[in-house]
């Protein structure tokens, strides 16, 4: 009724022997690393409008860069 059909093998080249959570804070550092601080300081920041809000953010990243 049935045929067992013998499934091929493969090969494991590595693994992974941290966790889940040990590789996320990982490519965190890493990305931290590669952004040098860049990006919007932490706070609350009101603006007027929009565009006061993009040029100031403009300027943030102008003078980080």
């Amino acid at each position: 009724m049935f045929e067992l059909v013998e499934t091929s093998s493969f090969k494991v080249v590595g693994q992974l022997r941290k966790t889940a959570w040990q590789r996320f804070v990982r490519l965190q550092r890493t990305t931290a690393q590669l952004a040098k601080g860049r990006g919007q300081p932490k706070g609350v920041f009101l603006f007027s409008s929009h565009e006061a809000c993009d040029a100031w953010t403009a300027n943030l990243n102008r003078r980080e860069k």
